[in-house]
């Protein structure tokens, strides 16, 4: 793709610095965004750009995670643009020390006791095993979910009901709310809303910011089937679970009622009423498994007859709301419905938002009807960046008091019959000079939108009609409350053409002397507006424009609220720390600073509500690069939709101001919606929801149906993932261990973990780690320095009961002691003391018995629980199921430069990676010969800075070797790149020999010796060494790993087999020997004898040139031995066998019997990956077959 000449009002450059005026930026980022979405590989910039804009071009693909390159000399050097590309080779440098790996004398002893109990070449693993474990499914059978069957009510039991209903109203208390409903917006239209309903099965209802839809319309249907004496089943989604919870009890409220009666809800974990509530809410989730649980092929329903027992038989109204957040769980359920809709002529279907594209929504159903509602606010004044820079500059006037004379626009949207008013009225000025009926209106209604409004037909306006017809007065006034004297009608002509037309001369020198004044005012803002971008990166937050503002806002007002809408954490606590610094707001009797954050404590939010908005025109925002492979989090502009939310914030309670802190220029080129979630996030775990739909379906056939498809490579990568777990095979068809891991409430590889983990006796802290994933961690962020320091000491301690070196584990440790500390009534000193959260402790403690009943429904685990996390305290057992949940998000350390002191991480693609000063690993270093540590992680963020991961654990090598989709085998000496040219250069009768072997021969020579020395391989890009009797035992186990996975997957309640018990004891105990981290034997940074060291002593916490491991307190000690649980010591010393449950492991101990050593054979087949290299690779699909 070769780029277009951009237009470039270049204004005053400052010497070499990276600089683009906003209007070029903006447009320059539409073009690399408009690229990035593109099929093209390359984009190439015209070659008009200075070396300034060059370099701001460069800057702004850095943060796009994009490669770009200058390429000519002179007035022909030019820019391109490159989309990045996953890598996948092996990266170790010549010289880099490898790490070794050999089992110890326990091990071996472990492994000798195994092999020769149930030697490899048994036949129990045989290749036709596996294929039956893994063959496709292609019929899910689930159980009815009696949470949304219709209420059997017959007649006299729906009156009796209506008429309780009627006395609780009578109450003087449900009076008043029964007042308040009648008076919102919404209840103009109830009758509309349900007479569209009877005659449409689809209905879109656009509602306005409090106008009451969410919790009117559900009401409106519920009491309208009522009146019919009819029973009725209302699902009502909203994407986020507190949304659902609180709606529900609001609903139930007003109808004096406890939730759980008429109206329930249920979300994942968690559920209220069921069968006898007339109203459900949920999630987007649950609806869309209820959907899937169904059991039957959308494909083929034309065909099916429907079953008696279909639960979207009972559910008569579907309302899916907020549906213009694009949530990915949302998309893919329209597009499940829409296929239904025809196949369930009594179901209704009922959209709503308060910003929508409604006209794409209606003609993605059919060209469905849509019913606009007005919402409810005061007037909104708004500023933009040029207007801030302008109030600022001016000293002399109260910008709050002439608030009328620039920058207004009050947020009162029209309404169709406005609208309609509006026509009838310039119509009836221009035809019969009735002037009255137009000026009533635009005196009614003052607001931008009244001004400019266009006729619907000829594209009148009325400041043309008054320019027109000589209404000197009138046409003052529009031009002061900010009408736009450039509009132009369906002839072109505008108001000042108008004027001129009809000889109105006075009129048309007022409004040229306004568009001149207009154009030198808008000069001196570009001017001011592109010397202000000069100085500051407008991709950041300038705190130091906010407290300036700030300042002016207070000067120039006596009281009021100020909410200052930011990206993130960061930038909410370096402003809030810059407005501390301040002298005006160190006032705390005038001033009261509050941060509002997921993370902080729930008594610290509660404080905004004792008593409207700023807007960076930031936010955070999940998005994925699918040709890098990169999810990230990280700062991106908001969509118009979200502008004219968050302006609607400033009125809900009164008459507000909001400023935008970026141009008018930016503001114009916001997209009008945000991206759907669907295309900025990875979709494993809908494309699994998909198979389970309808198994005969491919899935990029599927979610072409959705309103805006994913693109190729975001398919292709998610699929690939779900080959690489077991769960779809290699033609992509679902496997029962897919149908399994699809079934349970959590993503894919969270299920895979768990399964492991039951395998290994390590669920409880599992558990933990998947709920904690799919919730949020525990721990809160503090606001004052040392007390951030405390907080990062204590989460370090908590990790160190496993072991230290790991965010997640630190998670797991405070689970325990928060659930023993409470048990004990020590709850409040305990979260005091390590900066946790009891609340979100007691919502993980909830979900983890959800989950264990999910699990036990399944047939997983057994009703007595005590035998399933024997290993729950092994540091090595744990970190491998933590791999198990993370894999492929693996990462090595890099040796560190002498001047770069943070820790550089390089991941599976190729990139370079810096942890995040979050992180407990962010000061860990380690000695520059000692071989490089590999971490797992759950996520990349880019940054500012570059890619940075948050959570990290440092793990050992051997659960990555039973875990990993491909481990392949080399010589010792084998060079890292394995291209023609080396293969070329070689010479000499042993290299012919070698390049005339078979795949097979060049296999049995380099195992043909227990002894021999090999390189294992992992994943094409990480290095070992070993020996050939290592890699066969591994390999070993690997396939009986595999087996047994899939044995609990067809047989859940069954025990395993002697051999598949006697391997997963085995596993356990390597784990338990060598599942630690290797940069503990290298170097420890505190010795376990040294006395303890309190979250408060941060003396000790800053010694040493690595702190993720600390001596935990006797405090913590003693509640992790709570309930006869002794904690682990001396992580770095040799472990005893790990106890094996009855459901995995044998129960007496494996015999000992000489010391024969099991053959050096490995038990694969297939050809090696290149002519040097030996694979040893899973079919996808399998779980546990190998081959090439």
């Amino acid at each position: 793709m070769t780029g277009k000449r951009f237009k470039k009002a270049r204004g005053k450059q400052p010497e070499n610095q990276a600089f683009l005026n906003e209007s070029s930026r903006v447009r320059v980022g539409k073009i690399l965004e408009d690229f990035r979405e593109s099929d093209g590989e390359v984009y190439t910039f015209d070659p008009d750009l200075s070396k300034e804009e060059r370099a701001a071009i460069h800057e702004m693909c850095r943060k796009m995670g994009m490669i770009s390159r200058s390429s000519g000399n002179g007035a022909k050097r030019r820019l391109s643009v490159y989309k990045s590309k996953k890598k996948n080779q092996i990266n170790n440098k010549e010289g880099e020390p490898v790490t070794s790996l050999h089992f110890s004398e326990e091990a071996k002893a472990i492994m000798q006791d195994l092999f020769i109990c149930h030697p490899p070449d048994s036949g129990e693993l045989s290749e036709k095993s596996l294929q039956n474990c893994s063959k496709a499914v292609y019929g899910a059978h689930w159980k009815q979910d009696t949470f949304f069957l219709r209420p059997s009510m017959c007649k006299d039991e729906i009156k009796k009901k209506m008429e309780l209903h009627s006395l609780r109203m009578k109450d003087s208390k449900f009076r008043k709310v029964a007042e308040d409903r009648a008076k919102l917006p919404i209840a103009t239209y109830r009758n509309a809303i349900t007479s569209t309903l009877q005659a449409h099965q689809v209905v879109l209802i656009s509602g306005e910011t409090g106008c009451g839809k969410t919790t009117q319309v559900p009401q409106f249907i519920l009491d309208h089937m009522w009146n019919k004496a009819e029973a009725c089943k209302v699902v009502c989604t909203q994407p986020r679970r507190i949304s659902a919870i609180s709606v529900a009890e609001r609903i139930s409220y007003e109808r004096g009622e406890t939730i759980g009666d008429t109206v329930g809800y249920k979300i994942r974990f968690e559920s209220k009423g069921g069968k006898n509530s007339s109203i459900m809410f949920c999630t987007n989730g649950i609806l869309l498994r209820l959907l899937i649980g169904r059991g039957a092929n959308t494909s083929e329903l034309a065909n099916k007859k429907i079953s008696a027992r279909d639960t979207l038989l009972e559910i008569t109204h579907i309302i899916v709301d907020e549906i213009h957040e694009r949530e990915r769980f949302c998309d893919i359920m329209l597009a499940i419905i829409r296929d239904l809709l025809p196949a369930y002529p009594h179901l209704r279907l009922i959209l709503m938002s308060a910003t929508i594209d409604a006209e794409r929504f209606s003609k993605y159903f059919g060209g469905c009807p849509v019913i606009q509602v007005p919402g409810f606010t005061y007037p909104v004044t708004t500023y933009f960046l040029e207007d801030v820079l302008s109030i600022l500059r001016s000293t002399d006037e109260n910008h709050l008091a002439t608030a009328a004379l620039s920058g207004v626009e009050e947020v009162v949207p029209l309404t169709e019959e406005y609208k309609t008013a509006l026509d009838e009225s310039i119509h009836l000025a221009l035809y019969t000079d009735e002037l009255q009926p137009l000026l009533e209106i635009i005196n009614a209604q003052q607001n931008p939108q009244t001004y400019c409004y266009q006729h619907s037909l000829t594209g009148v306006s009325p400041l043309m009609v008054l320019s027109g017809k000589g209404r000197i007065g009138d046409v003052c006034m529009m031009l002061s409350f900010g009408a736009d004297c450039s509009l132009t009608d369906n002839d072109g002509r505008s108001a000042i053409d108008w004027a001129q037309q009809e000889n109105q001369l006075q009129i048309y020198e007022i409004i040229k002397r306004h568009m001149e004044k207009d154009t030198s005012k808008s000069a001196e803002e570009e001017d001011l507006l592109n010397k202000y971008l000069a100085s500051i990166n407008p991709e950041n937050i300038d705190t130091i424009l906010i407290e300036r503002l700030l300042k002016r806002i207070c000067t120039d007002s006596s009281e009021g609220a100020i909410l200052v809408f930011l990206p993130g954490w960061a930038d909410i606590n370096q402003t809030r720390e810059s407005l501390l610094a301040s002298g005006l707001f160190k006032n705390s009797s005038k001033f009261m600073i509050l941060s509002l954050h997921s993370m902080i404590p729930i008594v610290e939010q509660k404080k905004a509500f004792k008593h409207p908005p700023k807007d960076s025109g930031r936010m955070k925002e999940k998005s994925y690069d699918p040709y890098s492979n990169v999810s990230t989090f990280h700062a991106s502009w908001i969509s118009k939709a979200s502008a004219k939310q968050r302006e609607g914030r400033a009125g809900r309670c009164q008459p507000g101001t909001c400023y935008h802190l970026y141009s008018k220029v930016r503001a114009a080129a916001l997209p009008d919606f945000q991206v759907p979630e669907i295309k900025r996030m990875p979709i494993e775990e809908l494309c699994l929801q998909v198979k389970l739909l309808d198994p005969n379906c491919r899935v990029i056939e599927f979610l072409q149906k959705t309103l805006d498809p994913p693109v190729f490579e975001t398919i292709r990568n998610a699929i690939i993932v779900l080959q690489d777990i077991g769960a779809l095979t290699e033609d992509e068809q679902l496997t029962e261990l897919g149908e399994k891991l699809g079934a349970l409430p959590v993503h894919p590889s969270t299920s895979k973990m768990l399964l492991f983990a039951i395998l290994m006796n390590c669920l409880d802290p599992a558990l933990t780690l998947a709920c904690a994933t799919d919730y949020r961690e525990p721990f809160l962020l503090p606001m004052v320095p040392d007390e951030k320091k405390k907080a990062a000491a204590a989460k370090v301690e908590l990790a160190s009961l496993y072991g230290g070196y790991s965010d997640q584990l630190a998670v797991v440790a405070a689970f325990e002691c928060w659930k023993n500390a409470k048990h004990s009534g020590q709850e409040s000193q305990f979260c005091s003391r390590y900066f946790v959260s009891s609340s979100t402790m007691n919502m993980l403690l909830s979900m983890r018995k959800q989950l264990q009943n999910e699990l036990m429904k399944a047939g997983f685990i057994p009703e007595d629980m005590s035998s399933c996390s024997l290993n729950a305290q092994d540091p090595g057992v744990l970190r491998a199921v933590l791999m198990a949940g993370t894999y492929p998000m693996v990462g090595r350390f890099l040796t560190q430069r002498k001047n770069n002191r943070r820790v550089i991480v390089e991941t599976t693609s190729g990139s370079k990676v810096f942890l995040h000063p979050h992180s407990s690993n962010f000061k860990l270093s380690f000695e520059k010969s000692a071989v490089s540590p590999i971490i797992v992680y759950d996520e990349i963020t880019r940054g500012d800075g570059g890619l940075f991961i948050k959570n990290c654990s440092v793990v050992s090598p051997y659960p990555l070797l039973l875990l990993a989709v491909e481990i392949a085998v080399a010589p010792p000496h084998d060079n890292d790149e394995d291209s023609e040219e080396d293969s070329e250069a070689s010479s000499g009768e042993e290299d012919e020999m070698d390049v005339n072997m078979s795949s097979e021969q060049r296999e049995n020579q380099l195992m043909s010796s227990p002894d021999n020395a090999v390189t294992i391989v992992v994943d094409r890009w990480l290095k070992f060494l070993s020996t050939a009797l290592v890699v066969a035992q591994i390999y070993c186990l690997r396939e009986r790993l595999a087996e047994a996975v899939l044995f609990k997957v067809k047989k859940p309640r069954a025990v395993l087999p002697p051999a598949l018990g006697a391997s997963m004891h085995a596993i356990a105990c390597i784990l338990s020997y060598h599942g630690h981290p290797h940069i503990l034997a290298v170097d420890e940074s505190i010795d376990p004898q040294e006395p303890m060291l309190e979250p408060t002593d941060m003396s000790r916490y800053n010694q040493g040139r690595k702190v993720g491991v600390v001596t935990p307190s006797s405090y913590l000690k003693s509640l992790m031995s709570d309930n006869g649980r002794q904690t682990f010591k001396n992580f770095h010393k040799s472990h005893g066998p790990a106890a094996a449950s009855a459901s995995s492991a044998p129960n007496t101990p494996l015999p000992r019997i000489g010391h024969h050593k099991p053959s050096a054979k490995a038990p694969g087949h297939g050809s090696p990956s290149n002519p040097k290299k030996s694979s040893f690779k899973r079919h996808r699909g399998s779980m546990g077959s190998h081959g090439g």
